[in-house]
């Protein structure tokens, strides 16, 4: 048999020419990861290269029969890549051209590269599968799929570089990662010279405006690329907002001070003062309404002098502030707004002064409150909340250009990193959010070292920590998880020891001890994790009264919680005590969800509530519970999520549509979700066998 010429041999409707020629540069321009060059596989040595691909062919858009040149180079080639499309369905050339190769006897070597259409369809104008596919034995090819919802270009590339090679798809993803890590570092290490370079050699030949230049340029830069990112559909100066206070509202407010401008300000400042010790002791309401009336005191200020700039700040703050209150109420499109505002005040500002860096910090400020917005109205678009979340982390890097010397710009580099890290796993790019929050840790760990009793360096590093492990737990580790949680639980009651008040920390601190417990549970340690549980639950009733059940952050921590203990109390035998548990966990979230019925949150937690009380005796809940859960629709932003598409497995069991759940499991096993709660699910329903 004679040697290939070419690694393979691209088939596509000249209709997808744009995806072909992307495919092909993508392809050619590989480079094997150098530790698996030389792997021996069933297809023989792993090369370092891909290259050649064929592509170019004689146009057959008026013939019936492949050219000579056509079947010359299909016999030539090793394997045989479909661009699965409803042109290339309906493309008799390359039917035609799966017919030859087929003739071949290399049908086992046929990939398929999906750009449009429905792969389930049979439909004309919606199938994406050329009808020779079907003719040839492959009735459901394997596919890489690139659309952005689904595989998307990275892992559809890496897909098909696995079937070439014929590769495991988590060897080569891991190495890939490997190479990935040594190239960022390289490229860090590189920029760094850089910048030292430029800052050493010119410093003392530039003027402070001069040195500032680069930094102020690239600002610039940035604020166009906002367009894209922000629709404000209203101007912040007009202060519309104020037409909600009436004249004898609003000389109310500001009726105990002077109508100087100072006096205006410095109330507004001590009521957003205020508002903001409310809410960390759990008074939302309260604070909510000194958020508005500050507000209201500054707007007032700035109309009366809109030429002043901080207090132009000041307004874009007391937005902020409100749009956090209605996070913490769960009211995502007024959060939105107010955050909306905000930002567009922020953007302002920099138009004004790109030299400023605190506010150029504001900015990164702005748009990872947006990106949180996107993140929990429930993903739908990810690839919005992964660009608003990559450009806060590039505004938070610019503020550091600004000022090198700031150490507060560094932590909150550290907490960009662990934003844009949830922002990965919500396209469950596992590894990439792995490697957000190890820069986080160290950006954090290093400033803790350098002031070891801050409470706010402490809480940081206690929230990287967590943030790690928990990704930690979707790829399957148990220990070094559990090590993460126990050095962020000792960094949190050590904050609690200097402010027993805090009334957010205490509820973290109860989030990991219950963490720590649910790890020793499914570690085989069910009568001991009984005990330690039974044990927070004092502390857990102790601070429920204090924040009611419409603190959306209380509710669900502490249903979480419920829902540990059920499985707890079912591992040891006891049913009745699990269907407990788990009922007032549904009593929580649906009272709830009745007032927040798109929160992501609520859903999933509520879903996986009913999971395990239909596992228990195959029952379904009230329907007042079954009404509520989300809708997982095949295809949406959402499941690409693991934790979504792990919640919608559970779901779809529960329908018995498990076909679906087949097809979502498939999905987390290829992105490297090991989480140890699904594996035991998927492993009890068959869905995973091997694993």
């Amino acid at each position: 048999m004679n040697t290939p010429v070419f690694r393979a041999f691209i088939s596509y409707s000249h209709k997808d020419e744009r995806w072909a020629s992307w495919l092909h540069r993508a392809l050619e321009s590989y480079r094997v990861p150098g530790k698996l060059v030389g792997t021996q596989t069933q297809h023989g040595d792993v090369p370092k290269q891909l290259r050649p691909i064929f592509r170019d062919r004689d146009d057959l858009s008026s013939s019936s029969d492949l050219s000579t040149t056509v079947k010359q180079a299909l016999a030539n080639s090793e394997n045989l890549i479909v661009i699965c499309s409803p042109n290339a369905a309906a493309s008799n050339w390359v039917n035609e051209e799966i017919r030859e190769f087929v003739r071949l006897g290399k049908q086992s070597r046929i990939f398929c590269f999906i750009v449009d259409g429905d792969p389930e369809s049979t439909a004309e104008a919606t199938r994406c599968f050329p009808e020779a596919l079907a003719k040839a034995g492959l009735l459901e090819p394997l596919a890489a799929d690139v659309r952005n919802w689904a595989d998307g270009k990275y892992l559809a590339k890496l897909k098909l570089v696995s079937g070439l090679l014929g590769l495991p798809l988590d060897q080569l993803r891991r190495r890939e990662l490997q190479k990935r890590r040594k190239k960022q570092a390289l490229t860090s290490v590189a920029l760094v010279v850089v910048v030292a370079v430029l800052f050493s050699a010119i410093w003392f030949q530039m003027s402070a405006q001069q040195r500032r230049a680069s930094g102020e340029s690239l600002v610039k830069v940035k604020l166009n690329e906002l367009r894209t990112l922000l629709n404000v559909n209203e101007d912040p100066e007009n202060l519309h907002q104020l037409d909600d206070w009436n004249n004898q509202a609003l000389s109310k407010v500001i009726s105990a001070i002077s109508a100087g401008q100072a006096s205006l300000m410095d109330s507004a400042l001590e009521l957003r003062k205020q508002g903001i010790k409310n809410w960390q002791e759990g008074a939302i309401e309260t604070a909510l309404e000194e958020f508005r009336q500050s507000w209201a005191l500054i707007a007032e200020s700035y109309r009366r002098n809109r030429q002043d700039q901080l207090t132009f700040f000041e307004l874009g703050q007391a937005e902020y502030w409100i749009g956090l209150m209605h996070i913490s109420r769960g009211e995502l499109n007024q959060a939105e707004h107010f955050f909306m505002s905000y930002a567009e005040i922020t953007r302002r500002l920099i138009l004004q002064d790109t030299r400023n860096d605190q506010w150029v910090l504001e900015m990164s400020y702005a748009l990872t409150n947006l990106g949180g917005v996107e993140r929990e109205r429930g993903g739908n678009d990810p690839v919005r909340a992964l660009q608003l979340m990559q450009s806060a982390l590039e505004y938070n890097q610019l503020a550091l250009v600004l000022d090198p010397k700031s150490t507060y710009y560094r932590s909150e580099l550290g907490q960009s990193n662990a934003n844009l890290a949830d922002a990965q796993r919500d396209v469950c790019d596992l590894e990439g959010a792995l490697e957000s929050q190890q820069e986080n840790i160290r950006l954090q760990t290093e400033l803790l070292q350098e002031n070891a009793s801050d409470t706010g360096r402490m809480s940081r590093l206690a929230f990287a920590l967590s943030g790690h492990a928990k990704i930690q737990l979707m790829m399957g580790q148990l220990d070094a998880p559990r090590i993460n949680f126990e050095r962020s639980l000792e960094l949190l009651e050590e904050v609690l020891l200097k402010k027993p008040g805090d009334h957010i920390r205490r509820r973290q601190a109860l989030e990991r001890k219950q963490l720590l417990v649910w790890l020793d549970a499914v570690s085989g340690g069910a009568n001991r994790a009984s005990a330690a549980s039974n044990a927070i639950e004092k502390e857990w009733r102790a601070l429920l009264p204090e924040s009611g059940s419409d603190d959306l952050r209380v509710v669900l921590a502490y249903s979480t919680y419920l829902l540990h203990r059920a499985w707890i109390a079912r591992e040891m035998g006891n049913q009745g005590l699990a269907n407990e548990h788990i009922i007032a966990s549904m009593d929580l979230l649906t009272s709830l969800m009745t007032k927040l019925p798109d929160n992501r949150d609520l859903g999933n937690l509520l879903t996986r509530a009913a999971f395990q009380y239909w596992e228990i005796d195959n029952n379904f809940p009230p329907s007042d519970v079954m009404n509520l859960l989300p809708d997982f629709k095949a295809g949406s932003g959402r499941l690409r999520a693991c934790t979504d598409a792990d919640v919608a497995v559970r779901k779809s069991i529960m329908m018995d549509d498990m076909a679906f759940a087949g097809e979502l499991t498939n999905y987390l096993l290829d992105h490297g979700y090991r989480e140890v709660g699904f594996l035991q699910v998927c492993r009890t329903y068959a869905l995973c066998d091997g694993q």
